[in-house]
C-alpha cells in the first residue's frame, strides 16, 4: 500500500511572491461573495407601488438624503428597487429608509412615482 506523507508547514513555506499572489486571490474571492457575487442585479418586488430602475453605472445608497449621509450599499446599474414618492434634496427615498439620487433612477413601466 501507497504511503501519502504530508509536507510539514514550517514559516518559510509562506513567504515570498507566491504567497501574495495566492493571498490575494483568496481575498479577492471573499470580496466578491461578500458583495454578493458577480454582477448580481436586485429586482424589486412592488410592495411600495414605485419601482424604479438604476441607469448609473453604480448608485450610492445612503442613510439619509444627503452626499454626506453614511453610505449603505452600492447598487449597479439595472439593478430595480421599490421607492416612495418622496424626494428630498435630489434624493428619492427607498424601501427600508435607504436613500439614493434621483436623477439616476428611471420608474418602471406601470409604476407611480409621482
Amino acid at each position: 500500500m501507497a504511503r501519502v506523507s504530508i509536507p510539514k508547514l514550517e514559516a518559510s513555506t509562506f513567504k515570498g511572491w507566491a504567497f501574495v499572489l495566492v493571498a490575494g486571490v483568496v481575498l479577492a474571492l471573499i470580496a466578491v461573495l461578500d458583495r454578493g457575487g458577480l454582477n448580481e442585479v436586485t429586482a424589486a418586488d412592488g410592495s411600495t407601488g414605485c419601482q424604479l430602475e438604476v441607469v448609473a453605472d453604480e448608485l450610492n445608497v445612503r442613510n439619509g438624503p444627503s452626499q454626506g449621509a453614511a453610505l449603505i450599499e452600492t447598487l449597479p446599474r439595472g439593478s430595480q428597487v421599490d421607492a416612495t414618492t418622496v424626494v428630498t434634496d435630489g434624493y428619492r427615498e427607498l424601501e427600508e429608509g435607504r436613500w439614493a439620487a434621483d436623477q439616476f433612477l428611471t420608474p418602471l413601466p406601470g409604476t407611480n412615482c409621482g
